[in-house]
């Protein structure tokens, strides 16, 4: 990476309080022979000044300069920016893309010939793509998040509780989908003190809850399976045993996480609004899932908390690592130092065991799958060539 300049932005979404890279990881970006350009702002929302960066190394450079100067563009999230005038062919952005939720706006890079690469795209099951793994790392954040924001809403206090000759029932707390932000809800719950269960078909991730010494809840009617293609398949075409399971399961708890997703797909509702209300009054549900898409509550949106039934609160997660700066810009910085130490010198990405799925645009091709099948479906339905 000889005389590769690096470019970290300033996050301009709406409630985003994370940096790419903190000051404290930049002598790391410097050893791998780059120069840092840092945004004016960049890092004051998560606790890192102007100075702190220029104590570091970094140099600071408005977004304009940064912005042209860049060999590498640095982000959380897609920048705000327009790809014909203020990106260059042969660019590279780096960044939690979500592509198949912006698939116009890749193939404008595509067009400009930027290669834009997802940090959250990394394939984890590798090895060497765990460290580069942002969605891992951003996961864990909201998971341990989750339980907090849940256990604030709570009418009960999740340790158990009492006098010595008087103990109360203990919080139940109920967590769907064992991936990185269910495992991690899951343990934080467990440590605070609560009675934890895990819905969990797919078997690496059952034995990672059963590792933490938590029980796994079986549903009737559903098996464990072998990886997402197999639940995937169960998701389908099993569905009501899973919200008349889920159904049941939930009545019997005081808190509900759930984090049950797919790459690609729209999050599956598994959770009825009957099914929220008939809770006990006062209970808390999280849905990790909740987005643009939905969620795995009906009726969830993101960012938003709803009361169901007799006072039964239903939170949609938004962004939940974004409420915690410090820790998941740290996490993700290791993500970033991590990819660029793996960037290779000859631009030959697309080979790479690990950058090559990373990869959505490069040399002017869409290269993310999803989203080409919806650009070619748009184009189809316009009836372009």
């Amino acid at each position: 990476m000889t005389t590769t300049t690096v470019g970290v932005l300033r996050e301009t979404a709406p409630g985003e309080r994370r940096v790419a890279l903190v000051p404290d990881l930049v002598p790391a970006v410097g050893r791998l022979g780059a120069k840092v350009l840092v945004e004016p702002g960049a890092g004051a929302l998560a606790g890192h000044h102007d100075a702190d960066y220029r104590a570091a190394g970094a140099a600071l450079a408005g977004r304009a300069e940064l912005l042209r100067r860049a060999d590498v563009l640095l982000g959380v999230h897609p920048p705000a920016v327009d790809p014909a005038h203020d990106l260059h062919p042969g660019q590279v952005l780096a960044a939690m893309l979500r592509p198949h939720r912006i698939p116009y706006l890749v193939r404008q890079w595509a067009d400009r010939g930027v290669t834009a690469i997802g940090l959250d795209l990394a394939p984890s099951v590798l090895p060497a793509g765990y460290p580069l793994d942002a969605e891992a790392s951003q996961a864990r954040v909201a998971g341990y998040r989750a339980v907090l924001l849940a256990a604030a809403r709570l009418d009960r206090c999740l340790p158990p509780w009492g006098t010595a000759d008087a103990l109360f029932d203990p919080v139940r707390v109920l967590v769907v989908g064992a991936g990185h932000a269910g495992l991690q809800a899951t343990d934080t719950a467990r440590r605070l003190g609560a009675q934890v269960g895990a819905v969990e078909l797919r078997r690496h991730e059952r034995a990672a809850v059963a590792a933490l010494g938590v029980g796994l809840l079986d549903l009737p009617g559903l098996h464990p399976v072998a990886d997402d293609r197999e639940l995937r398949r169960t998701l389908d075409h099993e569905r009501s045993a899973w919200t008349a399971g889920l159904g049941e399961a939930a009545a019997h708890h005081d808190l509900v996480v759930t984090d049950l997703g797919l790459p690609g797909r729209m999050p599956p509702v598994l959770l009825t609004t009957a099914a929220v209300a008939a809770m006990r009054p006062g209970s808390v549900l999280v849905d990790l899932a909740a987005g643009p898409e939905g969620g795995n509550i009906e009726g969830v949106r993101p960012d938003t908390t709803m009361l169901v039934g007799d006072g039964v609160t239903v939170i949609g997660a938004g962004d939940l690592a974004a409420q915690v700066p410090g820790t998941a810009s740290r996490a993700y910085a290791h993500n970033v130092v991590a990819l660029l130490a793996r960037l290779p010198h000859d631009g030959s990405l697309v080979a790479d065991p690990v950058l090559g799925p990373m990869l959505v645009t490069h040399r002017g091709t869409v290269l993310h799958e999803p989203t080409g099948r919806l650009l070619l479906e748009a184009t189809a339905a316009a009836g372009l060539p």
